[in-house]
């Protein structure tokens, strides 16, 4: 089984910051033994014969493979949302696909609370509304 993190939505200025910290995270030693991330192209670029061309086309990346077991889901995604604070990046949420079994999103603020769904600014824990994100949000201004 495998975890596909969608990277559709994300600047493409930022995909490079946010593929080389999970590579740090999710292979620390070496991903050609394990085959363990993968990076996944629209069909335009998987023609491309020329592998180090198709590594530099960064505009035609879809997302990242993991392969994981569908149990770890919520820790990969936690894994990921730990990358966004941690490089700054707080204009884009991490959060599960309503429509997949086994996608995680990485989608602009704007666009996740458009569809009900709201995220700290600080950890980017998710909530159902904004009485459960105001009193969370008291606590991380009391620490």
């Amino acid at each position: 089984m495998t975890i596909f993190l969608n990277l559709e939505n994300v600047d493409r200025r930022l995909t490079d910051k946010i593929i080389k910290e999970l590579e740090a995270v999710f292979f620390p030693n070496d991903n050609n033994l394990t085959n363990y991330f993968k990076i996944v192209y629209h069909e335009s670029a998987s023609t491309v014969e020329d592998s180090r061309l198709r590594e530099d086309n960064r505009a035609s990346i879809r997302g990242i493979e993991l392969d994981e077991k569908d149990k770890q889901l919520d820790l990969v995604k936690q894994k990921v949302k730990d990358i966004l604070v941690k490089i700054a990046i707080d204009n884009y949420v991490v959060t599960l696909d309503p429509h997949s079994l086994n996608e995680i999103v990485i989608l602009k603020r704007s666009e996740a609370e458009s569809t009900g769904a709201l995220h700290c600014r600080h950890c980017g824990m998710e909530f159902e509304d904004q009485i459960q994100l105001g009193n969370h949000l008291r606590i991380h201004y009391m620490i």
